[in-house]
């Protein structure tokens, strides 16, 4: 114990001073001792955290390595924006600033205000401050510098604090997933959580997103926990639940549903009586319409008024919509929600260069990623654990749900759309990663087909890109060449059931 104590001092000191001196030449303030040691302190504190998390819970090589890894991205990713958007960036408020989205700028404006006052930190959970409808994170900001930095507004703090959440809830996301599914699946899985850009990007900004991301990984693990230890593990469970609540109401809702649906998933059987399936899926239903109550009509205004923003703002999506008629209004914009960031069309904007490379880099991601939960109700029920098997099932309907919820609420908004999804990267890391280690080792093609069908997407729409913004070629109009589009799709599905039709054939001969 006191070997492992001194091991950790001697990372987390040296570290924590090396990150404090970093935040004193980018924010040096007016004081630039202050700025050094309270960032220094709050470092020292997290990065102890991180280290006596990742011995506590005898994590292997592999994972202190992603840990690092997970840190590291964010933070140089957050500092990097945060210089270069001033000189690169556009010339609008939020990137002169060094912010790259426009709410961490205005919530993180306040937060210094009130921090800079002799206001209560929990002031940020008053209707005044509208850049925050939770709260949480206003106040939580506030309050950092508030003890961290008095002395000077210091972004790069706030910074420090979303990588170093999102950074601590890894070891425990690891170990939650490796219980039940291996190792493979827990391994890849946290890979994507470190190397997904959308989440890179939230991790190195002042946005809500990473807080949620890693205590739903601490919040998964107490969920498990609670079957070796029933007392450590619910108390960390109700915390970071807790937490997560001050953070964001709904989005602790969205995971309180996926919990419930988990819990259910183990506590029914195929030998219990229908009575007691009843009785046991009671739970499960009350909180399903508790949370379809309390969101609704939330979720149904603000879905009209953000879909009306879309398509006031974009001529393009006008045209289109007024050419397939008011009845595909709804549809076509929730689809466009889906797509983004759109990959042909962040290569092709002719946008200046540091905003292009983010468009490319974050729609990357998602084009990587999204295949793998397109196909994945198709075959998890050949997942040999029947608990697995529901629980799998059950978490990608409800990543389907979420991402046209997404789409639906954010109305087809480049920035929110992603935003919306990475939130629940934990359970969409684990599907994926599940999906992708299934046809690595089963051999199965039909992974590898749906990434050439996504890669076919791709090229139609680039060349429709291009020759919209650069007149290279000849363009077809929209609605003509998604027609052509979607044939050629289905020419490609039927090609490949032709070619496994053919195979079993061969098989059985």
């Amino acid at each position: 114990m006191k070997k492992g104590l001194i091991k950790n001092l001697k990372v987390s000191i040296p570290a924590a001073a090396l990150l404090g001196g970093i935040v004193c030449l980018v924010n040096p303030g007016n004081k630039p001792w202050v700025g050094w040691l309270g960032s220094a302190i709050l470092s020292f504190i997290f990065l102890f955290g991180i280290h006596y998390a990742v011995e506590k819970l005898n994590s292997p090589r592999q994972v202190k390595t992603i840990t690092t890894v997970n840190l590291l991205l964010r933070i140089i990713t957050g500092i990097a924006l945060f210089l270069l958007l001033p000189i690169w960036g556009y010339d609008e408020e939020p990137p002169q600033a060094g912010y790259l989205y426009l709410d961490a700028y205005r919530r993180d404006t306040d937060a210094w205000q009130i921090a800079s006052t002799d206001e209560p930190i929990w002031t940020g959970f008053q209707d005044e401050f509208y850049t925050d409808q939770y709260g949480g994170m206003l106040s939580l900001s506030a309050s950092t510098y508030r003890v961290f930095s008095p002395d000077a507004h210091r972004p790069i703090l706030i910074l420090l604090l979303t990588s170093f959440v999102s950074t601590l809830g890894i070891p425990f996301y690891w170990q939650a997933i490796q219980k039940r599914f291996g190792d493979k699946v827990a391994s890849l899985a946290c890979w994507i959580m470190a190397l997904y850009p959308e989440s890179i990007i939230l991790g190195g900004s002042q946005m809500r997103e990473p807080l949620i991301i890693g205590l739903s990984g601490i919040i998964l693990w107490g969920l498990e926990h609670r079957k070796q230890d029933k007392r450590a593990g619910t108390i960390t469970f109700i915390i970071s639940l807790l937490a997560l609540t001050l953070i964001s109401t709904r989005y602790a809702i969205a995971v309180v549903l996926l919990i419930a649906l988990w819990t259910w998933s183990d506590l029914t059987t195929r030998e219990t009586e229908t009575r007691q399936k009843v009785w046991k899926s009671l739970p499960l239903v009350l909180i399903v319409l508790a949370g379809l109550f309390i969101s609704w009509r939330w979720l149904i205004d603000t879905s009209r008024w953000d879909l009306y923003l879309m398509e006031s703002s974009s001529g393009r999506v006008q045209f289109e919509l007024d050419a397939i008629g008011e009845q595909f209004r709804i549809p076509f914009l929730v689809l466009y929600g889906i797509l983004q960031p759109v990959l042909p069309a962040a290569i092709a904007y002719p946008g200046i260069a540091i905003m292009r490379v983010i468009a490319i880099f974050r729609s990357t991601g998602w084009y990587l990623i999204a295949p793998s939960l397109l196909i994945s109700l198709f075959f998890i029920p050949r997942e040999k654990d029947r608990k697995n098997r529901k629980v799998l099932i059950l978490t990608a309907c409800f990543i389907l749900f979420w991402i046209f919820l997404s789409s639906l609420r954010a109305g087809g908004d480049q920035w929110d759309n992603p935003r919306y999804r990475t939130a629940i990267l934990p359970w969409i890391a684990l599907v994926a990663s599940w999906v992708m280690v299934f046809f690595n080792e089963q051999k199965n093609p039909w992974l590898k087909r749906t990434y050439s069908i996504v890669g076919v997407f791709c090229l139609f729409f680039l060349q429709w890109y291009l020759s919209r913004y650069y007149k290279l070629w000849a363009r077809l109009p929209f609605m003509k060449m998604v027609l052509v589009l979607a044939a050629t799709i289905l020419v490609m599905i039927a090609g490949f059931l032709l070619v496994d039709h053919l195979r079993h054939k061969s098989g059985e001969k």
